[in-house]
């Protein structure tokens, strides 16, 4: 009897682990296939004032006082996909699809592929990354 009070907790054990992978497999699955609302997207604005702090050395204080519209005509944004050997995509923001090869910069930075904003400003791009907002590959090195 005791022989089979013992099989029935290792099997009930054993049924329930698997039930609670299975589940958790379930949710993870689900989650990953929900577009991410949570993680916030940068605007091409701010992907500017990153380049001010960045790449311009302009502090927090000065740029806390930048407005929008201070912004307006001081660059020129579009969103793209830079893959990891450097090759420019012009990308959708929303879904992410990619259309034509617009030109070529360093591999990026942190390896793989970004998808962010390529910013024109004093005849420079910066590449932006939109979830990030880390800089992509260096101004000097990009073409």
């Amino acid at each position: 009897m005791k022989l089979d009070v013992a099989r029935n907790k290792v099997i009930f054990i054993v049924l329930l682990s698997i039930g609670f992978t299975l589940a958790m497999y379930w949710v993870l699955s689900y989650s990953l296939s929900q577009p991410n609302s949570t993680s916030p997207k940068l605007i091409p604005e701010e992907a500017y004032l990153i380049i001010l702090h960045d790449v311009y050395n302009q502090s927090l204080d000065q740029l806390s006082k930048i407005t929008f519209a201070d912004l307006e005509g001081k660059f020129t944004s579009q969103y793209v996909m830079v893959n990891a050997n450097g090759t420019i995509y012009q990308a959708n923001q929303v879904t992410h699809d990619i259309g034509k090869v617009l030109g070529n910069t360093v591999e990026p930075l942190t390896g793989g592929i970004h998808y962010g904003w390529e910013i024109t400003a004093n005849n420079t791009k910066y590449y932006i990354d939109s979830t990030s907002g880390q800089m992509i590959s260096y101004p000097e090195t990009s073409n």
